[in-house]
């Protein structure tokens, strides 16, 4: 499947309001469908594209307007600011500009100002993408949610590799490369995620790059084996401690040095990894029959453990994740 990639050019010269929120709307949905009154004439242009979870764009923006923003997936958006500001309304106002590149949870955002002349380079991301692709970088369950740095210098040089990917992601030499593989979607999506995870400050930046001993200790890996092999069981400390042969001291030491977690933690993880694994298949009956049979006896407190790990519901991951833009 190939991202929705295209070139845009919208300008709202002698066009009513709400004639520039549907034509918006009809490229990016409905995300600017109410468009306040405007005094000037708006035109944005650029290139946009989405695939799978990840939205990436070159955008372009003349005329002062502000859009309001429905509810979301649970995706972060990036913003590089090349020109003028944009202002998100959270608790508080948060301006990007030129130097101040942001990172912002889509589902705390109610609205978006955008000034004239405002340029960007931005993508927006589900957090599942980085909560998996951490687990597979660190060799663990990721037990905390991620959190990113709101916002941050862009003077640093570590912010011009995440240009580099979403300027090739929207220049035009990367068309030929999506006709020919029909993996490039996907490659492009890992290398926007890594790109931010290597580049932009967040919880897990220190363990990314101080990484834990790739061997664990033979009573840990024994431990971890046992809760990978039987996911829906749910095995006491202790139990686990005798199968290894050593103290529950010793065990839960080595979970905290190796995995960086608890016991419990590390295996209420793995079981909503395979929860979620078995929820994109989409061939399963219910929700609840996947979390009674991993173990889960309280629905509603599992559903809350997915959505905190993967920032979507697990009902949304079997109906089949539909893109936002």
């Amino acid at each position: 499947m190939h991202p929705t990639r295209k070139q845009i050019v919208i300008r709202s010269t002698d066009m009513a309001a709400d004639d520039f929120g549907g034509l918006f709307s009809k490229v990016f949905g409905n995300l600017y469908a109410d468009v306040p009154s405007i005094g000037t004439p708006i035109s944005i242009a650029g290139v946009y594209g989405r695939h799978e979870g990840v939205s990436f764009r070159h955008m372009h923006y003349r005329g002062d307007f502000t859009v309001q923003i429905p509810d979301l997936n649970d995706e972060i958006t990036f913003v590089i600011p090349t020109a003028g500001r944009i202002i998100f309304n959270l608790a508080d106002e948060t301006v990007g500009r030129p130097q101040v590149g942001l990172a912002v949870e889509k589902t705390q955002v109610r609205s978006v100002r955008f000034t004239d002349g405002h340029g960007q380079y931005g993508m927006s991301i589900r957090r599942g993408l980085f909560t998996a692709r951490l687990a597979t970088l660190l060799g663990r369950p990721i037990v905390r949610p991620i959190r990113f740095e709101p916002q941050v210098d862009l003077s640093s040089p570590a912010f011009d590799g995440i240009k580099a990917v979403v300027g090739f992601a929207t220049g035009v030499e990367v068309d030929a490369l999506m006709n020919a593989s029909a993996l490039m979607p996907t490659r492009l999506q890992e290398m926007l995620v890594d790109a931010v995870l290597e580049s932009w400050p967040h919880n897990y930046s220190h363990p990314l790059r101080t990484p834990g001993p790739s061997i664990a200790p033979r009573h840990v890996r024994l431990a971890m084996d046992y809760i990978q092999s039987h996911p829906q069981c749910l095995v006491s400390g202790t139990e686990l401690a005798e199968l290894s042969n050593v103290s529950l001291r010793a065990l839960q030491e080595g979970f905290r040095r190796f995995a960086g977690t608890s016991i419990v933690e590390y295996q209420r993880q793995v079981r909503l990894e395979r929860a979620y694994q078995t929820l994109k298949t989409g061939d399963v009956q219910s929700v609840t029959t996947v979390a009674h049979g991993l173990g889960f006896s309280n629905v509603g407190r599992f559903c809350q453990y997915f959505q905190n790990a993967y920032g979507v519901s697990p009902q949304a991951v079997r109906n089949g994740l539909r893109g936002r833009h």
